[in-house]
């Protein structure tokens, strides 16, 4: 799996979930202590994430990273 490509999937599982539990982009990024445009970018796959962000934003949405990560293919 190239890079873009992984980076758009884990962006749109990332909105799948924040969605899912009916979580505004804003509040998200309140709760991550991110900026409202920077998880724009990640949801469309635009950035690259650092794994101390992940985390933060993991944790707002309550994902099982093991679980959450376990879908996407090797790259």
């Amino acid at each position: 799996m190239q890079k873009e490509e992984f980076l758009k999937e884990l962006g749109f599982a990332i909105k799948m979930k924040r969605m899912r539990q009916k979580i505004s982009q804003e509040k998200l990024a309140e709760l991550s202590d991110c900026s409202l445009s920077y998880i724009g970018f990640i949801e469309r796959g635009e950035k690259s994430l650092s794994l101390y962000n992940f985390l933060k934003i993991a944790s707002v949405l309550k994902l099982d990273i093991g679980s959450f990560l376990s879908n996407f293919t090797n790259p």
